[in-house]
């Protein structure tokens, strides 16, 4: 059974704002500055301070620390000291990634690093680039997070500041650790102990040790892991840091089931899921739920492990990233309720104007007096409808400002997560050319070594054949490292940011690469992953003016959809056929000219198909929809293909599906001819 550390208590900033000479947070000095704050006293740089002290050292109540590190924020604004702003973004991002709000935690924390590097504040930097480093790998994005604990620490190291450097040096450990790498986390985590131990400092002393022991849980030494996890809890007990143990608690539960004793393990998980309750920890209450839930249906209370478990999914979806989803769609509504609103009033006022304009005429039957007091009316009526249109027209304009930024942002997440699918199969694709390097260099080296000996012995002829082998293999490396070469400038061309202009593009090139990109990415990932993929390109198809990127994204999506249908497990029976014992799951890739129905000019067409369970009709309709899948929660956005959609669309194109329900489906890109060079 594997102990998985997630890295709840990364130690972010708990260890990098307090003034140099302290290194200890403790409750009992944010009671003590409490009573001085109340007092209200101080001037503002003294206060600042103040709010600094407090925002740091208070830890039992999070809501009373966010209030005071806010209150640092709007204070350094008034006074345009960017030392204390930067202080007072980065406890901000500590106190909202202890709620569980990691978009804002992560927006404060990149305000924080702009801040110091503008200042030139290397040790504020350094401690800014860590927490970033801290939230993406909390979310699972291990590149990212590896950038930048290396960012980190090295601007750490150069600064000396030995505590913030020891601490992230800690988190990069956490950071392997949750990536199963258990021998680089074993030597970061002995390193940041030693300089803890060094500067007496208890807190991360007893994170190293703890997480040490976590290391020795994942490798099966049940007695370390326990020795060193119980050391870490003890010390963190007296000083009064319940955050970590929640962690430590559910490690020492999987602990004792590995032992056998379920009941140890069931207090353990009991204890973890008191704490995290009592101090708020969405993450923490979580896996305790979970815990608890196994634990209670290994001893067959099926009333009680169910009980836990919907506990356990309810904070799992409201710990997923919904908020932005959410947000594009109240501002869509937005949107469509200003418009409506705008109809009802024109209509309105149409009508109001018409019978004032009725009562107009039959008043100048009676007096003049009347028809100029009908006009007067008339004019005020069109002055206000005039205004509230203006008004109406701004909050549409603002409404329409906010969906395309929010827009933008979700098109952005997208393509960082079909990045994040790339990295595996790019890391796969580029082993091979390296490896040729690899072994044509040794060779070579090896060759060279012979000619000298020939040469020393006078045996020019068979020296040259030697001096040929190695110019061959001298060209093998050219070409393998050509071949690197290509893959990365590809990765860096998809990770880019779409200049928006097309190019003459290779079609069968582009298709090939990203089939075999998604291939091997999703083979590292899965090494139970089985499927054949197939081509049959077209050699005659000229080459096509498109944005390369986007089209990219588009054949990404749909390759790992179609991979995904073969893979994952049929729907239940209800008219879906049953697979044979000789089903193969096969990708398709086609590319073909396409003459228009009407003749003319030939166009270009993409097909991916699939020999998966089909797509149900009730629901083909909404394939395009924004925000619709069919994925489990958290396996997918509901985004790739309605941007796939847009995208297309963009190039004056088609994209379409045909599916049998049972046997699979083809999902078919028509590029028209005005788009051929």
């Amino acid at each position: 059974m594997l102990h998985k550390g997630k890295g709840y208590f990364l130690l972010l900033s708990f260890l990098c704002l307090i003034l140099p000479a302290v290194y200890s947070q403790d409750q009992k000095v944010a009671d003590s500055l409490t009573i001085i704050y109340n007092q209200d006293l101080l001037n503002d740089t003294d206060r600042l301070e103040l709010l600094r002290q407090l925002s740091f050292n208070e830890v039992k109540d999070l809501n009373l620390s966010l209030k005071y590190a806010e209150e640092l924020i709007n204070l350094s604004i008034k006074t345009g000291n960017n030392k204390f702003l930067h202080s007072g973004y980065f406890q901000k991002g500590n106190k909202k990634r202890l709620f569980g709000d990691l978009e804002e935690a992560l927006d404060a924390y990149i305000k924080s690093a702009e801040i110091a590097r503008l200042n030139n504040n290397a040790r504020g930097e350094g401690s800014s680039y860590g927490a970033i480093a801290d939230i993406y790998s909390i979310s699972n994005n291990h590149p990212n997070a590896r950038l930048y604990y290396a960012k980190a620490i090295t601007i750490l190291r150069e600064s000396k500041d030995s505590v913030a450097l020891a601490s992230f040096i800690l988190n990069a450990g956490e950071e392997f650790m949750n990536s199963q790498i258990y021998d680089t986390a074993y030597v970061y985590f002995k390193e940041s102990k030693i300089i803890f131990e060094k500067l007496n400092y208890l807190i991360g002393k007893a994170y190293s040790i703890g997480n040490i022991g976590m290391v020795y849980a994942n490798t099966g030494e049940s007695n370390l892991a326990e020795k060193n996890i119980k050391e870490a809890i003890e010390i963190l007990e007296e000083l009064e840091d319940y955050y970590p143990i929640c962690v430590y608690l559910i490690s020492m539960a999987d602990i004792y089931i590995d032992k056998g004793d379920d009941g140890k393990a069931l207090n353990y998980a009991l204890r973890s899921l008191t704490l995290a309750r009592q101090y708020g920890l969405k993450e923490q209450i979580r896996d305790a739920n979970l815990k608890l839930s196994e634990l209670y249906e290994r001893a067959g209370n099926v009333e009680e492990s169910y009980k836990y478990y919907k506990d356990y999914i309810t904070f799992r979806d409201s710990i997923n990233n919904i908020i932005t989803v959410q947000s594009l769609a109240n501002l869509r509504t937005d949107f469509e309720v200003s418009q409506k609103q705008i109809e009802v009033d024109l209509l309105n006022h149409q009508k109001q104007n018409q019978r004032w304009w009725l009562i107009t005429i039959a008043g100048i039957l009676f007096t003049t007096f009347v028809v100029l007091f009908m006009f007067y009316r008339n004019i005020k009526n069109k002055q206000k409808a005039n205004a509230l249109l203006q008004e109406q027209k701004k909050k549409v304009e603002t409404t329409l400002t906010n969906l395309k930024s929010t827009q933008a942002q979700l098109i952005q997440s997208e393509k960082m997560a079909s990045l994040g699918e790339l990295t595996a199969g790019i890391a796969h694709e580029i082993q091979n050319p390296l490896n040729f390097v690899n072994n044509f260099s040794e060779l070579s080296n090896e060759l060279i070594d012979e000619m000298k000996d020939e040469l020393a012995a006078g045996n020019w002829q068979l020296a040259t054949e030697i001096a040929v082998d190695v110019k061959q293999n001298l060209e093998k490396i050219n070409h393998h490292g050509k071949r690197a070469d290509a893959i990365v400038k590809g990765m860096l061309q998809h990770s880019r940011t779409s200049s928006g202009v097309k190019e003459p593009t290779d079609i069968n090139a582009l298709a090939d690469e990203y089939l075999r990109l998604v291939y091997h990415g999703l083979l590292a990932k899965d090494k139970s992953f089985n499927a054949e993929f197939k081509t049959d390109f077209d050699p005659t198809l000229p080459k096509i003016n498109v944005i390369p990127q986007d089209i990219g994204r588009v054949l990404l999506n749909l390759i790992n959809n179609a991979f995904y249908a073969v893979t994952a497990p049929p729907p239940p029976a209800g008219g879906i056929k049953e697979r044979g014992t000789d089903y193969k799951p096969t990708v398709i890739v086609r590319t073909s000219s396409f003459i228009p129905p009407a003749g003319g000019p030939r166009g270009a067409l993409i097909s991916v198909s699939d020999n998966g369970s089909g797509i149900p009709p009730e629901i083909v309709d909404k394939i395009f929809q924004p925000f619709f899948t069919t994925k489990p929660t958290g396996q997918g956005t509901g985004l790739g293909l309605s941007l796939s959609y847009d995208i297309i669309k963009a190039h004056g194109g088609e994209l379409k599906v045909e599916t049998r329900e049972g046997e699979g489906s083809e999902f078919t890109i028509i590029l028209p001819c005005n788009n051929l060079k």
